[in-house]
């Protein structure tokens, strides 16, 4: 009769605990670093930036007019334009693609 309460005890404590093992699960998180290249640019004239990136200014950005230039070591371009009281900094590829 001992070993029939001690079988029937330990039976209801799997029982019980069965469900906690079955919530229980693992979880793993994944963290990816980027780090970006810092890009240097220096200040060059609004004649000097390439064909595309002149006409990409003259269809998308008619009427401002360019502040500044400047092309980074990475060999994109940064182009200060303002419209009256609108300021804009744009980013563009060599090949007149907009970045930002």
């Amino acid at each position: 009769m001992k070993k029939l309460m001690i079988l029937s005890a330990a039976a209801m404590a799997i029982f019980f605990a069965m469900p906690q093992f079955a919530e229980a699960s693992t979880t793993q998180n994944n963290i990816t670093v980027t780090q970006e290249k810092t890009v240097k640019y220096s200040e060059i004239t609004p004649e000097t930036l390439p064909a595309p990136v002149k006409a990409a200014l003259v269809k998308d950005y008619a009427g401002y007019a360019i502040d500044m230039s400047f092309q980074g070591d990475d060999g994109s371009f940064k182009v200060a334009v303002s419209k009256e009281a609108v300021k804009t900094i744009l980013r563009f590829t060599s090949k007149g693609e907009l970045i930002k």
